[in-house]
């Protein structure tokens, strides 16, 4: 579970509990960020030597680009949430500005959860939630880490809701 959560965000009842949150999987940004680390690195050992004439022009411009490819991916992965509490699930995402999806569990008919092989390797996979009478998408839980964990305690609240 993630530390860093801030819950100000969900409109819940007195008596509504937070039963799981999280981030999409850090699998999924770990190759962008890696290699955004790897041009900062490359870029500062470059800015701070005298190999030729413009090599530090050239690490200040290695460095930016590390920045460009590593910070958006890892804003995204931080300001991104799913939840799911006793009686609705969330997914929050913005940056500056935030969109907020939220669904009663009573309006939700079935879920599923996937995964490929590679996700299946580093444990996380899309938990897919299919609304009833509604005119908007799905909501799609993506690249959460363990799939079947969410998947299982959103099943026995679903069990939960429907013999109230």
């Amino acid at each position: 579970m993630v530390n860093d959560f801030d819950a100000s965000w969900l409109h819940r009842t007195p008596d509504e509990e937070i039963l799981w949150r999280g981030h999409q999987s850090v699998y999924r940004i770990l190759p962008l960020v890696t290699v955004g680390v790897l041009f900062v690195l490359l870029g500062a050992g470059l800015a701070g030597s005298n190999f030729f004439p413009l090599a530090n022009w050239i690490g200040v411009i290695l460095v930016l680009i590390g920045l460009i490819i590593a910070i958006p991916p890892l804003l995204k992965w931080r300001t991104e949430w799913y939840v799911l509490t006793t009686e609705e699930i969330y997914h929050k995402k913005g940056i500056l500005s935030t969109n907020t999806i939220q669904i009663r569990l009573d309006r939700i008919q079935n879920t599923t959860y996937s995964q490929s092989l590679i996700e299946r390797i580093f444990n996380y996979g899309d938990v897919t939630v299919y609304t009833a009478g509604s005119g908007t998408m799905d909501l799609v839980f993506a690249n959460v880490p363990n799939p079947q964990l969410v998947n299982s305690i959103l099943t026995d609240q679903l069990d939960r809701v429907s013999m109230k």
